[in-house]
């Protein structure tokens, strides 16, 4: 599956997106874990009415978490995100008396992010870098997209050339940042490069990877930079490198193999870069759900020469275990003695609570809300509530399917768009996700169109089990 067939886009809407998984922190001694505080105000006479949510990704940018935001009496907002690179994307969502605002912003460690709602009712979000440059979904082009500031070259020619300079670059940011971004923006636009190439199945000679020499590859680059694995990710299996795969091979001899390989560039590669090559071959492995062997698990101890990245890829390795210890059952309603409706297939679940979450491929909230599921669904009480995600053709592509939900095990349905489009109109829905709340007699408790809060999400479980 081509992973960033549509990177561009996929960039801009990563920071709203996860493709559930469970984040985890960087290795302490590679990246210092900062935070980003916020503080607000609400009218008062709404502050019981009102609740915001910071959605935000750092470092892997395929994941995604929701923090709620503390509102007192008074109006008051507070509260703190931690966040393990210099720059994390993120949506700040206000629910106030049923009607949802949504705005983007970039968060950025050791600052403060301030949130308001005026008397009009309106969100108002900034942050405190670089907020009177860029705003809304102009900084996030700015930062994501690269090939909007940096040289335009025929394809056939990528990493030919080094990225001298960058158009329209925000005066306002510090020396550091500029170095920062430059080198972030460099690692996209290469990567999408390089997505190209394999899309359009074009072989490039490997010299025409110079353009590695143009990249820092230091702890800044993890520090400042969510994902930086998208550039790994194609880089491994580039028919041009021919890098060799790393199977049970133990990693120090593993990378002599690399720098042989790459010196034919030629590029010379630091310790940092070939453990982050070592590092993303394992964690590619797990990603297409194929577990580390016991050589694999022996040799990760001690091959690393920076970081901790044999603790990250055992936790990596422990969520995979615990995916695969979950059968999901995937039903296409198309095929002959399938369920054709919604209510035959809660018959197929007679005797449970159940909650039915109508999905789409390209839904950020989904997203988010799946992980949520996942993470509530396992806590105490919940045991033997059945989740049931479904799509329709018209909505989700089958390969996407089973990809994004399958990460997960349940209950999976791709419903006829006629009869998904019955169920929307007959519960007066107009957005996703759709989420409908049964009981054990398969009476419906609650209908809830678009994200939740963890907190209300577990209090309408709860209603449904008791």
């Amino acid at each position: 599956m081509k992973r960033f067939l549509f990177l561009p886009l996929w960039l801009i809407l990563c920071c709203y997106c996860c493709i559930c998984n469970a984040q985890t922190s960087l290795p302490t001694n590679a990246i210092k874990i900062g935070k980003c505080v916020v503080r607000g105000k609400v009218p008062a006479m709404l502050a019981m009415k009102s609740s915001l949510t910071v959605v935000c990704n750092d470092f892997f940018v395929s994941n995604a978490d929701t923090y709620d935001l503390s509102i007192d009496a008074e109006g008051n907002v507070s509260g703190e995100i931690p966040l393990h690179s210099l720059y994390a994307h993120a949506v700040v969502q206000l629910d106030l008396e049923e009607n949802r605002q949504t705005e983007m912003v970039l968060l950025s460690q050791n600052d403060t992010l301030r949130v308001w709602v005026d008397n009009q009712k309106k969100l108002k979000v900034e942050g405190a870098r670089c907020s009177s440059v860029f705003t809304g979904l102009d900084w996030l082009d700015f930062v994501d997209d690269g090939r909007g500031y940096l040289p335009r070259k025929e394809s056939r020619v990528i990493a030919r050339f080094p990225v001298k300079k960058i158009s329209e670059y925000p005066s306002a940011t510090t020396a550091e940042d500029r170095k920062i971004l430059l080198n972030k923006l460099k690692i996209n636009y290469y990567a999408s490069m390089l997505n190209e190439m394999q899309v359009r199945k074009v072989i490039l000679p490997a010299s025409a990877y110079a353009f590695l020499s143009d990249i820092v590859f230091d702890d800044k680059i993890l520090y400042a930079s969510p994902g930086t694995d998208y550039l790994f990710y194609f880089l491994l299996p580039d028919k041009s490198l021919k890098i060799p795969n790393i199977g049970d091979t133990p990693i120090p001899e593993w990378k002599e193999k690399l720098r042989r390989r790459l010196a034919k560039i030629p590029y010379k590669p630091n310790e940092l870069f070939c453990d982050l090559m070592a590092f993303s071959s394992y964690y590619f492995q797990l990603e297409n759900g194929k577990l580390l062997t016991a050589q694999q698990l022996q040799n990760i101890h001690t091959g690393f020469s920076s970081g901790e990245w044999d603790k990250l890829l055992l936790l990596y390795h422990e969520q995979e275990v615990k995916t695969q210890s979950r059968s999901g059952h995937f039903v296409n309603c198309a095929e002959k003695g399938q369920p054709q409706t919604l209510e035959e297939i809660l018959a197929q679940h007679k005797g449970k609570p159940v909650i039915v979450d109508f999905w789409y491929g390209a839904c950020g909230p989904c997203a988010v809300m799946s992980k949520l599921f996942y993470k509530v669904l396992a806590e105490e009480g919940f045991e033997n509530v059945e989740l049931l995600d479904v799509t329709s053709p018209s909505l989700t592509r089958m390969d996407d399917w089973k990809y994004m939900k399958g990460k997960h095990g349940g209950w999976h349905y791709m419903l006829k768009d006629a009869e998904l489009e019955r169920v929307m109109k007959q519960q007066q829905a107009e957005g996703f996700p759709t989420l409908m709340f049964y009981d054990k007699s398969h009476q419906l408790v609650k209908t809830k169109v678009g994200q939740m809060s963890e907190d209300e999400l577990r209090s309408s479980m709860q209603q449904i089990v008791r």
